[in-house]
């Protein structure tokens, strides 16, 4: 029998491992804020690291997975996760495509990747319509668009404040291995 040890397989495995279980953990840490109405996730910060490298979206997404099973369940287990992994897809193409047209249209003297930052931050905080379409499924008899608007904000706040923790982490250590 020849069994082959494959060390790249195995750093990715403990490299989704570990970003799925920092999303859990910070999650958990905020669990007042992170569920329900507010959905106030810090852990949406982790988000970002689809920029750098593609399969961190199936990290963050098995991440948002396993968190929501605490919130609503089942269902907000696939919706939340679906939603994450499509926008994280959607954010990271769209930025890669707008920040050429960006540079050749705008002479600006930020790093590139400040720009994709703040594209992606955009994107999730307009999916939020999934999320909100959900919790009034679920049975929030409250009026839609302030439900909608709440996580809209919620959703930028966090993604502003885990950017200014991701990005200059991104300065040292580097996150697309």
């Amino acid at each position: 029998m020849n069994i082959h040890y494959d060390e790249s397989k195995s750093r990715t495995i403990a490299n989704v491992a570990l970003i799925a279980g920092v999303y859990v953990v910070v999650t958990f840490l905020t669990a007042p804020f992170a569920y329900g109405p507010l959905n106030f996730r810090i852990a949406e910060g982790l988000n970002f690291l689809a920029l750098y490298q593609k399969r961190h979206i199936w990290a963050v997404t098995l991440g948002v997975f396993i968190a929501n099973y605490f919130a609503f369940g089942p269902l907000d287990m696939v919706v939340g996760s679906l939603s994450t992994l499509v926008f994280l897809y959607f954010g990271r193409w769209l930025a890669d495509r707008m920040v050429p047209w960006i540079q050749s249209h705008y002479q600006l003297s930020i790093d590139p990747m400040l720009i994709k930052y703040g594209i992606l931050a955009i994107i999730f905080s307009l999916s939020m319509i999934t999320i909100a379409l959900m919790i009034q499924f679920l049975g929030y008899d409250g009026p839609f668009l302030p439900l909608y608007g709440g996580l809209v904000l919620s959703e930028l706040i966090a993604m502003v404040l885990g950017g200014m923790i991701i990005y200059p982490l991104s300065q040292r250590i580097n996150f697309k291995q």
